[in-house]
């Protein structure tokens, strides 16, 4: 697969299940609808190929997992969690983070959404050169803006409450930045200091024989 236009936004794992989620009753409504009119599904052009279906029931089932943060979370609570990071200065251009400002990356802020740490263990994991970068007393910040904000799955979880509410898709504004509407926050706003380049992702061992060539 060639993958052309660079990343366009960050979403997280909650965000994923819920659209998979959405997509996935779109698609049965529609199926619905069009055998009840009597369409043949086997020739309809509109027809979700089954490698789709499967690819979307797999992950749907994956993040569903009740171990997994995003299976409990809702857009309240990242919201409620971006602000609080805000409000204590964690949130910085990430081109200010590689010049040595304190605060924390977009892909950084996006893992402890996806994974909500609930020790310092875990959170060395998630943000590079952690013990370098901030002070014990930071580090313990951050992690009670986890705990304050972010559901954290009990131990031996493994199933997932089903998710009531509609789902209402969130931009990048809502999710990595919270709308505050301030001078500051736009200063944020800058290009990420992260930018992907044009990448492709080929099969195991592809090329491997013409190293030499090239």
């Amino acid at each position: 697969m060639r993958v052309i236009k660079a990343r366009a936004a960050l979403l997280s794992d909650y965000e994923v299940l819920q659209l998979l989620k959405d997509s996935e009753a779109e698609q049965k409504e529609d199926a619905r609808i069009r055998k009840e009119s009597g369409a043949d599904l086997a020739e309809d052009d509109n027809e979700v190929p089954t490698n789709l279906r499967t690819i979307q029931f797999e992950t749907i089932t994956s993040l569903s997992q009740g171990f997994r943060p995003c299976s409990i979370q809702n857009a309240q609570h990242i919201h409620s969690f971006k602000q609080m990071l805000y409000d204590r200065g964690y949130v910085v251009p990430d081109a200010n983070i590689l010049e040595g400002a304190v605060g924390l990356t977009k892909a950084e802020r996006l893992q402890l959404v996806n994974h909500a740490p609930a020790s310092v263990v875990e959170l060395h994991t998630l943000i590079e050169e952690l013990g370098q970068r901030m002070s014990d007393e930071q580090i313990d910040d951050i992690l009670h803006c986890v705990s304050s904000c972010l559901p954290i799955p009990t131990e031996g979880a493994s199933a997932a409450p089903v998710m009531e509410t509609s789902y209402a898709p969130m931009s990048e504004d809502a999710v990595d930045r919270p709308d505050m509407g301030m001078e500051e926050f736009h200063a944020a706003e800058e290009e990420d200091a992260f930018p992907e380049e044009h990448f492709e992702h080929e099969t195991a061992g592809a090329g491997m024989d013409q190293d030499d060539d090239e």
